[in-house]
């Protein structure tokens, strides 16, 4: 199941927007407070078939709507779909029942931007619990949670070793899920499972450790990719499913969240490569994940001369934003005035005053702020010593 396109008018604080999307991965990128987010949720919403109070429309307007189109292959036939959805919602607690796509919320995924993982205390180990439609229409709108994560990972721990107990697919998600702990550090692994308390432990360069003592970063990406993992067991039980194939649609609220740069591209190639029949849509406020991307791949959003939200044009090339740095990234793309400091703006204007007025002492006092403010193998430097140097004694 895949997204094709989606219609927003009056939604939150977006006038009209129309939005295309590949069958891959698709990275919605932008200003805050642009949209990001309410895309995001316009999306869970079409798969939640029931109450919802998380869409509201626009304040200019008595009636928001959306359309949403969607396509996917059944018996080998490819199937097409739309939803129309008005929204009338504007006062905080008003909530209109609305019946949508809670039966194709199977194959729908969410995570939003609250992906902690605390220590929780497993007294048992509990059966995998049943999926319905509406249990996973309710997930939907709620997103993916992580409070069955460790009695998940332990279930399986635990039944691996017993003959038939775990079915070849489970083995290998189980397997996968064991490996995700090195996805972005291989000095971090997974030791085992406590028996008498049900605690996971990994191994660190700094010592054994509860896998809910990771930094909150890299407790976001278990987070993830675990979520995925369980999420899709617990939905295709009866029949299991590798979730290499599963093939459904994952969107992820600022999947940067918490990611130190190295961390945050990382993440995104090892979604690509772990789950690659799934399309992912996903928001991010990092130049550092845009940078790696293919042009198809990005959605920048941005603001016109009437302050409305649109897709901006980005005319990239074949290597898309591969060669911009990353400051240009976040000017150009993410629509942040500067990158510099306001300190170092106010030396370099009072700078280039001092030049034109050819007033020496202001000159030099300028020049010697900007030597003790930049980086000492800014190429800068080289072309200021070169202008100052007739005004030096």
């Amino acid at each position: 199941m895949k997204i094709n396109s989606l219609t927003i008018n009056g939604i939150g604080g977006i006038k009209h927007l129309d939005l295309k999307f590949n069958d891959k991965l698709n990275v919605i990128c932008g200003a805050n407070g642009i949209g990001k987010s309410t895309i995001l949720n316009i999306i869970s919403d079409a798969f939640n078939a029931g109450f919802d109070s998380k869409l509201k429309r626009n304040a200019l307007y008595t009636i928001g709507k959306y359309n949403l189109k969607i396509s996917d292959i059944v018996d080998n036939k490819c199937q097409q779909k739309e939803v129309n959805i008005k929204v009338t919602n504007f006062q905080p607690e008003e909530s209109v029942y609305t019946g949508k796509w809670g039966e194709d919320a199977k194959k729908f995924l969410f995570f939003n931007v609250e992906r902690n993982i605390n220590y929780i205390t497993l007294n048992s180990i509990s059966r995998d619990p049943k999926r319905d439609n509406y249990i996973i229409s309710t997930i939907a709108k709620s997103g993916v949670q992580a409070d069955d994560i460790k009695n998940w990972f332990v279930n399986r721990y635990m039944f691996m070793d017993k003959n038939d107990s775990l079915k070849p697919e489970q083995i290998q998600n189980f397997n996968l899920a064991q490996k995700s702990f090195s996805i972005l550090d291989n000095t971090i692994n997974f030791k085992t499972v406590i028996a008498n308390t049900f605690d996971i432990i990994l191994s660190t360069p700094n010592g054994d450790i509860y896998f809910e003592y990771l930094s909150s970063g890299y407790k976001s990406c278990i987070y993830i990719i675990l979520g995925i993992i369980k999420e899709i067991e617990y939905r295709y039980n009866e029949s299991p499913i590798n979730v290499n194939n599963f093939d459904g649609i994952i969107a992820i609220d600022e999947i940067d969240l918490h990611l130190h740069p190295t961390w945050q591209a990382g993440l995104v190639e090892a979604l690509k490569t772990i789950f690659p029949r799934v399309q992912f849509i996903l928001t991010t406020h990092s130049p550092s994940i845009l940078q790696i991307l293919e042009k198809d791949e990005i959605i920048a959003l941005g603001h016109d001369d009437n302050n409305d939200i649109y897709v901006k044009n980005l005319k990239l090339g074949k290597y898309g934003l591969q060669g911009w740095t990353l400051e240009e990234i976040l000017q150009y793309v993410m629509e942040m005035p500067s990158t510099s400091s306001q300190l170092y703006l106010n030396t370099i204007k009072n700078f280039d005053k001092a030049m034109n007025d050819e007033n020496k002492d202001e000159i030099l006092k300028q020049y010697n702020l900007l030597k003790e403010m930049l980086h000492p193998n800014n190429p800068l430097l080289s072309l200021l010593s070169i202008q100052v140097a007739e005004w030096e004694d």
